[in-house]
């Protein structure tokens, strides 16, 4: 058995492996969080509260523009139980309707939850909201909010 290479000595009973590595690259790694700890701050109570605007008056009631907007949409479309319940995003929704493309813009960040973690609407909020969204997607381009 000439040429052959003896078998790799076996490695002693506990020892631990290193993978050498750069420093900075490994500093790096220690100032990242681990997974999932920057969206459990998220869940603690009180968070989104600290992250809304203070309420302002046209919280609580639609403003003119608003209720101008609703009065304008098909009877089917109007959004009573998202007026009742939240007249602060039907305000915002109308006051983006100057911009058809914006409205529908806020109406999708409404539905969708992209900064992960909210609570989101009641079912007939949502549904309503869906279904102007629906509506303004299928309407021609450069028509008025309504």
């Amino acid at each position: 058995m000439a040429g052959a290479s003896p078998p790799p000595a076996p490695r002693p009973y506990g020892a631990i492996e290193f993978e050498l590595t750069d420093f900075e690259e490994a500093r790096h790694v220690l100032d990242d969080l681990p997974p999932g700890v920057v969206e459990s701050k998220h869940l603690q109570p009180g968070y989104w509260e600290q992250q809304r605007r203070k309420p302002v008056a046209t919280d609580r009631a639609l403003t003119g523009l608003a209720m101008d907007w609703v009065i304008k949409l098909p009877p089917p479309l109007r959004p009573h139980a998202t007026c009742e319940q939240f007249p602060r995003v039907v305000n915002a929704v109308a006051q983006a309707f100057a911009d058809p493309a914006y409205g529908l813009q806020v109406l999708n960040h409404m539905i969708s939850d992209y900064r992960g973690g909210r609570r989101g609407f009641p079912t007939d909020v949502q549904r309503e909201l869906a279904a102007l969204e629906a509506h303004f997607r299928a309407a021609p381009v450069g028509s008025s909010g309504a």
